[in-house]
């Protein structure tokens, strides 16, 4: 077994979401695709896949190892592509946005890793909750969360972000917390405003097949998720956070769960350039790596596409 072709082989499959879809790609017989897994599965003694008739997709340990085979493998792929390339290796001004809280937590602690990978590109990172206008600021690529009507953009799926409720435990204290969603008509929220409709995001939650939506009144309103996610440890009101910017306050018992047998509808990012046009290398090169950055350090908060 060659273990990359192997590695390759899982993570087309998970990203494909079935065996037939990913030998297709990958121009293999969907009988190699098979034994290529089933040979990894043997060879780290854990199952990476669950299979049914109708759907397959990656166990914890899958996701687990789909995390690290995606940035193994870029790796291999960009040393390939660097070694090819030579002289002619990806140079130049590269300008990225992002979402504030995914610069923060996300983007900054790795970017002098992506630097030092590629020497001759400089980068300008702009972190903003908004949905910035790329072709009219300049911007090469950003990373953008929800629908995408703008059909000037070409983007590539990246994952679903989940969300979660949540509230301060002195909130909590002072006005207790919801035991079904029809008592979230007693409590306040910290207001977001969405960038795409000006308005207040309201609090949907799903369950089996319903929905149930809340317009709460906001003493404070914010259009920034980092001021969003002070006001609510602030005690404020309920706030809906996502889940990675939550997951260390939730832990350490500076936020709560409210009603966690509801989830908040996932949101969908995508990595979006202007265009159809082919992508600069430098483009190119940002866009492999980011993909591999948000699956990597994000696998626990977020569901594949």
């Amino acid at each position: 077994m060659d273990r990359f072709d192997a590695m390759r082989a899982f993570v087309q499959v998970v990203d494909a979401g079935s065996v037939t879809h990913a030998a297709r790609l990958l121009d293999l017989h969907k009988a190699t695709v098979s034994q290529q897994v089933q040979q990894l599965e043997d060879k780290l003694g854990v199952r990476l896949l669950t299979r049914t008739t109708r759907s397959i997709a990656p166990t914890a340990e899958g996701l687990a190892y789909y995390a690290q085979a995606c940035a193994i493998l870029q790796q291999v792929d960009e040393a390939e592509a660097m070694l090819r390339k030579g002289a002619s290796a990806p140079a130049g001004h590269l300008r990225v946005n992002v979402p504030v809280a995914m610069g923060r937590l996300v983007f900054a602690p790795e970017l002098r890793a992506f630097l030092e990978r590629y020497p001759r590109l400089s980068l300008e990172l702009g972190c903003s909750d908004r949905a910035v206008d790329l072709v009219r600021e300049g911007v090469d690529v950003a990373l953008r969360g929800g629908d995408l009507p703008d059909s000037r953009l070409s983007a590539r799926p990246v994952g679903a972000l989940r969300f979660v409720l949540c509230a301060a435990p002195h909130y909590v204290e002072r006005h207790g917390l919801p035991g079904s969603p029809a008592d979230l008509a007693r409590h306040r929220q910290v207001g977001y405003l969405l960038a795409s409709t000006g308005r207040l995001r309201p609090v949907v939650l799903e369950r089996d097949g319903q929905v149930v939506e809340h317009e709460l009144p906001a003493r404070f309103v914010t259009t920034d998720s980092a001021a969003a996610l002070g006001a609510g440890l602030d005690g404020l009101g309920l706030t809906v956070l996502a889940e990675f910017v939550a997951a260390h306050h939730l832990a350490s018992g500076a936020l709560v769960p409210v009603l966690p047998g509801w989830r908040c509808p996932s949101l969908p990012l995508h990595l979006v350039t202007p265009g159809a046009r082919r992508r600069a290398a430098r483009v190119q090169v940002f866009m492999d790596w980011a993909q591999a950055l948000l699956r990597r350090r994000l696998a626990p908060h977020m569901e594949l596409l």
